[in-house]
């Protein structure tokens, strides 16, 4: 039988699986693309979304109180090249991983997390946030696949859903 963890974690594995094929498709696009004049570059969208997974198990977390330790992170994060940014995606897939190996069900379930940004709103746990983590990684996945359309790269919707 699957534990709460497992269930949590495959629902993770198999949204990364298809933000890294779409990321990889990051490859055909100059990198200063913009969607719109004020938004993010192509390769600042593709800097964060790399980095979601370990930024934010650490806000999740508590490990960063605010939101100065959050952007020194990002900061030393950044990558100037897709294939250095895919590392960071993969390390930061990783850094989740090994979290989350040590906690128990038990742990998922306990509602003691609050993250910076939300002071006053009651505890949470786990269980709330790694489905939040992961609809946020779902989310720039969308956004980067509408870039990449744009810029006439060569994807499909097969390509969002991780077929390559």
């Amino acid at each position: 039988m699957k534990t709460i963890k497992d269930v949590l974690l495959d629902f993770f594995e198999d949204e990364i699986k298809e933000v890294r094929v779409v990321m990889e498709k990051a490859k055909e696009v100059p990198l200063d693309f913009r969607l719109t004049e004020d938004s993010r570059t192509l390769l600042e969208l593709v800097n964060h979304i790399a980095q979601i997974p370990q930024i934010d198990v650490d806000i999740y977390s508590g490990k960063f109180p605010s939101g100065e330790e959050t952007h020194k992170l990002e900061l030393k994060l950044n990558k100037k090249k897709i294939d250095d940014v895919l590392k960071v995606f993969d390390d930061s897939c990783n850094y989740l991983r090994k979290y989350f190996e040590k906690l128990t069900d038990e742990d998922l379930l306990k509602e003691t997390l609050r993250p910076f940004y939300e002071p006053d709103s009651p505890p949470q746990a786990w269980t709330q946030f790694l489905p939040k983590l992961t609809t946020h990684l779902a989310l720039h996945k969308g956004v980067l696949w509408s870039y990449l359309k744009a810029a006439k790269a060569n994807v499909n919707m097969f390509t969002y859903y991780g077929a390559k």
